[in-house]
């Protein structure tokens, strides 16, 4: 037998010693003066005193199990890699550790010194909650990818249409001299089960600071006991996740053919509408405007868009236009609009606030992410009504109801305006990568 070998079925040994609910097994496999040290505390020298700090741990687990994850050769010595499970005072305990072995003449242990998270072992012990994991957004970008996100937004309205999340209009305030908002969006998904909320801000001063206007942060909670189990950064969920929610729309209400994509603005979300809805229809041409005319050059240099000269030259002919600019204001007319156009609405969220000419809104079919909060919060929606451009009636469907195109030449409107059951919805794909 080589020293390879027997030096692992020794570790194997020692390994089923620890397991044995015999002390003297543990101690046997160490040199008469051999001694354990454990997280650079009192070192037990000699085998009674070994034999002591494995009573403890055998007497606080009478299920104890230990399993050698490794045995490496490092140029200082032995590491022993090992995983203890077992129950103490009814809290179950899973935790991993090492030893570094120096082994003397006889082929035995004279010292160890062995290292495991001390605290989290404590915490298992107690029963103590588990710290909640947090992902910033570069975590969040190594693991959310755009096609499996757009699945997931199509099964969350769904989910939310039908009635299977509990969810209430979200809480916005304004905020400070620069009238920021400031809102919260919880919500609780039986399906997954999730249970969480996001919390938002808008500030358009933030653009001057070189800082995203829009920030955000989802907290993810135990649906069973509230405790906090994630703190995802949620800017870039939120910026992936209204993309991937226009690209669903376009997947069932842009007519097949749709070959010309118009984007007015140039800002993060419309960077990833394109990427978005370049997964769902094959388009030729892509053009972008944005009153910006330094980002708008960069934009279209960067995502190779064509950049227009105004507004109406990016709709007249397109297929599919996406409005994602911070106007409060219409910057789509109802003329520049041809027969069969699908237009998505993402830029403006309070009921003061449209982006869309209301004789567009008026003559187009009416969809919306959710009917409750396009009536108080969409100022598309809200002030035609009020003007008496339509009634509320006028919304045919929520998306999630998944509604299809009726006619080639027919204009459909989406009129998004993001639910906190998305935001959950893809921190539970981010967390389960």
């Amino acid at each position: 037998m080589d020293s390879s070998t027997r030096i692992h079925d020794f570790a194997r040994r020692y390994t089923a010693a620890w397991c044995s609910q015999d002390p003297a097994a543990v101690a046997a496999h160490f040199c008469v003066d051999g001694s354990l040290q454990v997280n650079e505390g009192t070192p037990a020298n000699g085998r009674d005193a070994i034999a002591a700090v494995a009573q403890s741990f055998m007497a606080a687990f009478p299920d104890l199990v230990v399993r050698m994850d490794n045995l490496l050769l490092e140029p200082n010595g032995l590491v022993y890699r090992w995983t203890l499970t077992g129950t103490a005072n009814g809290r179950s305990v899973d935790i991993s550790g090492f030893e570094e072995w120096d082994l003397g003449a006889d082929g035995l242990i004279a010292r160890s010194l062995g290292h495991f998270d001390a605290a989290e072992y404590q915490r298992q012990v107690d029963g103590s909650p588990k710290p909640p994991r947090y992902l910033n957004e570069a975590a969040v970008r190594a693991r959310l990818r755009m096609p499996a996100l757009i699945e997931a937004m199509e099964r969350a309205l769904i989910e939310f249409s039908a009635g299977r999340v509990v969810q209430p209009v979200r809480t916005v305030l304004q905020y400070g001299e620069a009238h920021g908002l400031f809102g919260v969006m919880p919500t609780y998904i039986p399906s997954l089960p999730a249970l969480g909320a996001k919390m938002v801000t808008v500030c358009h001063a933030n653009a001057t600071l070189g800082l995203g206007t829009h920030q955000a942060l989802i907290v993810m909670l135990d649906p069973a006991t509230g405790v906090a189990q994630a703190i995802l950064d949620g800017r870039l969920i939120t910026e992936m996740r209204t993309a991937a929610v226009s690209a669903v729309s376009a997947r069932h209400l842009a007519r097949p053919d749709a070959r010309v994509l118009g984007i007015l603005g140039s800002g993060v979300q419309a960077r990833s509408h394109v990427q978005a809805l370049r997964l769902v229809r094959d388009f030729d041409e892509v053009r972008v405007w944005s009153p910006n005319a330094e980002r708008l050059r960069l934009f279209a240099a960067e995502t190779g868009c064509r950049a227009m000269p105004n507004a109406e030259t990016v709709v007249r002919g397109a297929d599919v236009v996406v409005v994602v600019t911070p106007s409060p204001t219409p910057v789509v007319q109802s003329d520049w609009v041809a027969p069969g156009t699908h237009v998505i609405a993402v830029g403006s969220c309070l009921p003061t606030q449209r982006e869309l000419d209301p004789a567009l809104v008026a003559r187009a079919r009416l969809i919306v992410d959710s009917r409750a909060a396009a009536l108080r919060e969409a100022g598309d929606v809200v002030m035609a009504i009020a003007e008496g451009h339509f009634t509320a009636n006028h919304i045919v469907a929520e998306l999630g109801e998944l509604p299809k195109r009726q006619s080639a030449a027919e204009i459909t409107v989406f009129k998004s305006l993001g639910l906190a059951v998305e935001d959950l919805f893809a921190a539970h794909l981010v967390l389960a990568e």
